[in-house]
């Protein structure tokens, strides 16, 4: 069964990472999963957004960490992607919580390295026990020493490694960690990897895919895989066509 994930929500469509993509990715029914990242505000608030620089997706500049829940309150997150969402603001992890609880699963991938953040596990983790979705949420990371203090900060929220290439002693790592989720480049999918983490209950996934001949191909080599992808429209249309169980 493919389980098609939102990249950042429908980013495709709307202008990553804000509420727009996000309630735009919530109409889709067949739309499993909404991925989104976390940085923390200089005032420690858990916001919605992907670089560790401003510049890219709002206007400002500089680091999110040097700007407090204030500060990066008032910067356009929109326009870049189009003059209609120029209204749209960079969101905290608390109001994307209260808009998908009880509709939609969470990839939540915390956005630290090192001690970047010191302490983003457990703010972000008091979170969702604050709004009871701990059902709901993956937490993920590339820093899986993250992953390893949100495991044991609260055992019993999913924790998910994330991998750019192909991991050696996978499986050491998974039991260092406790995660049960892992999420890797497409390039680096292979038929043994998948029965691997099929026998041992591992949730797999492969991000981040665009095209629609590569979308059409891991459909049909793996069609029990979860699929991130910024343009769920063109994932949705490839399935249904193959009738894709989702």
């Amino acid at each position: 069964m493919i389980s098609i994930v939102a990249h950042r929500g429908w980013s495709g469509a709307a202008p990553e990472n804000t509420m727009a993509a996000f309630k735009l990715a919530l109409t889709e029914p067949d739309i499993a999963i909404i991925e989104l990242d976390v940085h923390l505000s200089k005032d420690g608030v858990p916001v919605v957004i992907h670089d560790h620089t401003l510049d890219r997706t709002t206007s400002g500049t500089g680091r999110v960490k040097d700007c407090t829940l204030e500060d990066l309150r008032e910067l356009d997150a929109g326009s870049w992607f189009a003059p209609e969402f120029s209204e749209e603001r960079i969101p905290t992890l608390e109001e994307v919580l209260q808009l998908a609880k009880g509709r939609c699963m969470l990839h939540v991938e915390l956005k630290t390295m090192g001690n970047v953040y010191e302490g983003i596990e457990e703010k972000v983790i008091n979170l969702i026990h604050r709004h009871e979705v701990k059902d709901q949420v993956v937490l993920s990371s590339f820093d899986h020493h993250s992953m390893k203090r949100a495991n044991e900060i609260d055992p019993s929220i999913k924790a998910g490694l994330i991998f750019l290439g192909n991991p050696t002693l996978l499986i050491d790592q998974l039991h260092y960690t406790g995660a049960t989720s892992v999420s890797m480049h497409y390039y680096f999918v292979t038929h043994e990897l998948v029965n691997e983490m099929k026998e041992l209950e591992i949730d797999l996934g492969v991000w981040t895919v665009d095209d629609s001949d590569t979308l059409a191909s891991i459909v049909e080599q793996y069609p029990d895989i979860r699929i991130t992808t910024n343009y769920p429209d063109r994932l949705l249309r490839i399935a249904r066509q193959g009738s894709v169980r989702f």
